[in-house]
């Protein structure tokens, strides 16, 4: 798997999407000299981004990212930010993943899991694997919304209905709401009946394959908060 490329594409495009949010704000106040030096960085951002995208895949298709970075206009801006970034992230994820082979357990794992468990749990030392995969989640979750409790008080601050960090689905409606109040429930229900417990005693009735469920489970946990929208 190439999860380090994957890494570093992946921290370019959150780069070109902060400087691109940046831009279209510039855009909408008029800010024409402000907006070409903020292209700029973003020009080269995009150029360390081509450079590893080509020299990994070969080819040097990039959507339509690349034009609508040199139109810099307001509507290139925001198809930027809503179409081109997304569909690069997601085909460079398949690639990393593999998921057009099917590889089995690996593929099912986010990132962060493997970067922080799958070395461990191929090495047999699976209470490791398990705990520092939930201890990945949370670190995920502090990076993402800028809070830096823990456990439960973390959740319930970065997720919550009235004032959210980080919104999981659209909460105007009572499934996004649902959606919401039900994964505050199981990311600390993951705080309490997996990490706790193995972080506090070294006994353990995992097998392999139980392992590798959690670490799924994990993965999933590590995609909501991915895929999660920030509150400013």
């Amino acid at each position: 798997m190439k999860i380090s490329w994957y890494k570093e594409i992946r921290d370019l495009v959150r780069l070109i999407h902060e400087k691109s949010c940046d831009a279209l704000k510039l855009s909408y106040d008029g800010e024409q000299k402000a907006i070409e030096t903020t292209k700029k960085y973003i020009e080269d951002d995009y150029s360390k981004l081509k450079e590893l995208w080509v020299n990994e895949l070969k080819i040097g298709d990039l959507s339509d990212l690349s034009r609508h970075i040199h139109f810099s206009e307001t509507n290139d801006y925001e198809k930027i930010v809503k179409y081109d970034l997304p569909l690069l992230d997601k085909m460079a994820e398949d690639h990393a993943m593999g998921t057009d082979e099917n590889n089995g357990f690996e593929d099912l794992l986010h990132p962060i899991i493997i970067e922080s468990s799958l070395q461990q749990y191929n090495d047999g030392h699976l209470r490791d694997a398990v705990l520092n995969s939930i201890i990945a989640v949370f670190d995920f979750i502090r990076a993402k919304s800028s809070i830096g409790d823990d456990g439960t008080d973390l959740i319930g601050k970065v997720f919550s209905l009235q004032n959210p960090k980080l919104i999981l689905s659209e909460t105007e409606s009572d499934s996004g709401k649902n959606d919401q109040k039900g994964f505050i429930q199981i990311f600390q229900g993951a705080f309490q009946g997996i990490r706790n417990p193995k972080a506090h005693s070294l006994t353990h009735s995992l097998t392999a394959i139980k392992a590798a469920q959690y670490l799924v489970f994990a993965s999933l946990l590590a995609r909501r908060v991915d895929e999660s929208v920030v509150v400013d």
